[in-house]
């Protein structure tokens, strides 16, 4: 399940009608559609989301302390080593909180 999957789950569980495995329905128009778009697309980027993005940032800095030699199999391998350099990740989720928050500013202005 992925964790926008998760997230809506858990605002919005599943209801069946009296202890059936019959889910309740309810009726939207287009402008309860839209409104729960921008509602999403406004939203603040999750911790998930930033810790994304500054894993991705990380992965294609390629400038570890200075030191290039190490090879880093993946994203997740070049998180776990700039980990063991204070500051490092909170410097790289520094930088995704800014472009996410960037991002959100685009798109709603």
């Amino acid at each position: 399940m992925s964790i926008a999957d998760d997230e809506a789950e858990k605002a919005y569980p599943t209801r069946y009608w009296n202890g059936t495995h019959v889910k309740e329905q309810f009726y939207c128009d287009t402008d309860d559609l839209q409104e729960a778009y921008l509602c999403g697309r406004a939203a603040p980027p999750t911790n998930a989301e930033i810790e994304a993005v500054a894993k991705r940032l990380c992965w294609n800095s390629c400038k570890w302390d200075g030191v290039d030699s190490y090879a880093a199999k993946d994203e997740d391998d070049a998180w776990d080593y700039v980990g063991e350099i204070p500051g490092f990740h909170a410097e790289y989720i520094r930088q995704a909180k800014g472009m996410l928050e960037a991002e959100r500013k685009a798109v709603n202005e």
